[in-house]
């Protein structure tokens, strides 16, 4: 267990990792493709996608376009109520299984009921559908494997296969767009659809939940390295957590754990939901403003790499911190425009680079404390918990703008999430109850 302990605590040669080293994934690659890839066609049909294809779904079908819209938090919730069942199939069959299964979901009903919708009912149920999919795939299948495939480089591992997002709200418009010219929509679109069930045979075949099982060592280290420091830790196949929702639901930590990046996640669609309008109300073009957003996603990959980075080097707790207080600077420049106008570039910028560590945060913060052994279990609780929180960001921002006729007060809002969480994170144990960590945690499972 001693040897377990200095494996999984992440403070030892982790220290040192160097650009160069923390691309070294070796067959981890696929984990990563499939990842990037998942998040990038789940937004397709969630997300960024919708900027483009839902206006055209529904004056085909005659649905009203704000009905359809509020379609969205009805999916967010449904889709919270999914997580829990989905976290229970994959425990019993896996994230490499699960992750192709609801691929497929994701694929069929993008294509024949999504881009097919002809009533409300129709479209409300194909979202429902593609968000629990989608977003169960990412956080509740491949966020475990990748705890799992690289314990030490869990947070730049994050970082990488975050970017999917980010270049999703770089590239789904101008590209969308140039499909919808091209032909009928629900034949000319239905390439997201084709390209999901291609990821979950990709995903089937090249991926498996423990790296020895695809002939790689955790952190694609060396076999004398693994020999020393790992093998005495990772006869993960054999272990049943002995978490229960009860004790779940009875941990201050599993609250904790869901409301810091709840947050980061109710400030980070806060703004980005409403990031044009905010921006042409404080003096840019529209055209601007929507170049801003790509520009902006364009800047959040580079973000996402960073933070993770920073996570694998410093901690996850003052990474956490540190992306914290970023992202409050960028709202605080925002918010001070009406002081200095180019304020609002800087804000851009750095509001921009904060978008790649949301995801990031809402993997790895939990798995700091939980460590890789329980992450998969406890996670099927913290994430839906964590997902309703975002989810606010309507209410917030209706209930702001329908007061004050503005957004500012909603950024005030999430400037103070972002500062509450930097206290919150300040008092936490990082590890607390990882049992790779505290072996004295460990139960034997028989």
């Amino acid at each position: 267990m001693e040897k377990a302990a200095k494996a999984y605590g992440g403070y030892g040669d982790v220290k040192k990792l160097t650009v160069k080293e923390s691309f070294n994934l070796g067959k981890g690659w696929h984990l990563m493709t499939f990842a990037i890839l998942a998040m990038l066609v789940t937004n397709a049909g969630v997300n960024d996608g919708l900027n483009v294809i839902l206006p055209v779904i529904a004056k085909s079908a005659g649905m009203n376009y704000e009905l359809c819209l509020s379609m969205g938090t009805v999916a967010g919730f449904v889709g919270v109520a999914m997580m829990f069942f989905i976290a229970k199939l994959r425990d019993r069959f896996g994230g490499r299984v699960m992750s192709a299964v609801l691929f497929i979901i994701f694929g069929l009903t993008f294509n024949f009921l999504f881009l097919r919708a002809t009533n409300i009912i129709m479209y409300g149920l194909s979202q429902c559908i593609m968000v629990s999919c989608g977003q169960g795939c990412f956080y509740l299948c491949t966020g475990p494997m990748q705890s799992h495939w690289f314990p030490k480089k869990r947070g730049v591992v994050n970082g990488i296969s975050t970017i999917g997002a980010n270049i999703g709200t770089a590239v789904l418009v101008p590209i969308m767009i140039v499909l919808l010219k091209a032909g009928d929509y629900r034949i000319s679109i239905s390439v997201f659809g084709a390209a999901a069930i291609g990821l979950a045979a990709y995903s089937f075949f090249t991926l498996r939940d423990n790296p020895i099982d695809a002939g790689m060592y955790p952190d694609n280290v060396t076999r004398e390295i693994f020999e020393e420091e790992y093998s005495d830790c990772l006869n993960i196949n054999q272990y049943v957590s002995d978490w229960t929702v009860p004790k779940m639901l009875k941990c201050k930590e599993v609250w904790l754990a869901s409301a810091v990046p709840g947050f980061i996640t109710l400030g980070l669609l806060g703004i980005i939901t409403q990031f044009v309008q905010r921006n042409t109300a404080l003096g840019l073009s529209v055209d601007m403003a929507v170049s801003a957003m790509t520009a902006a996603g364009l800047i959040g990959i580079l973000g996402s790499y960073i933070i993770g980075f920073i996570d694998t080097k410093l901690g996850t707790k003052k990474a956490c911190m540190i992306y914290c207080a970023i992202f409050a600077l960028g709202i605080a420049f925002n918010l001070l425009t009406v002081v200095w106008f180019p304020f609002v570039y800087v804000s851009i910028a750095i509001v921009g680079f904060s978008l790649g560590g949301s995801t990031n945060m809402s993997l790895s913060f939990p798995a700091s404390i939980f460590g890789m052994l329980d992450y998969p279990k406890v996670n099927g609780v913290i994430f839906p918990i964590n997902y309703c929180i975002g989810c606010l960001n309507f209410v917030v921002n209706a209930t702001v703008m329908k007061i004050t006729g503005g957004l500012t007060g909603a950024y005030i809002v999430y400037l103070c999430l972002f500062l509450i969480n930097i206290l919150i994170v300040a008092t936490m144990e990082e590890g607390k109850w990882d049992k790779m960590k505290h072996p004295e945690l460990m139960e034997i499972n028989k």
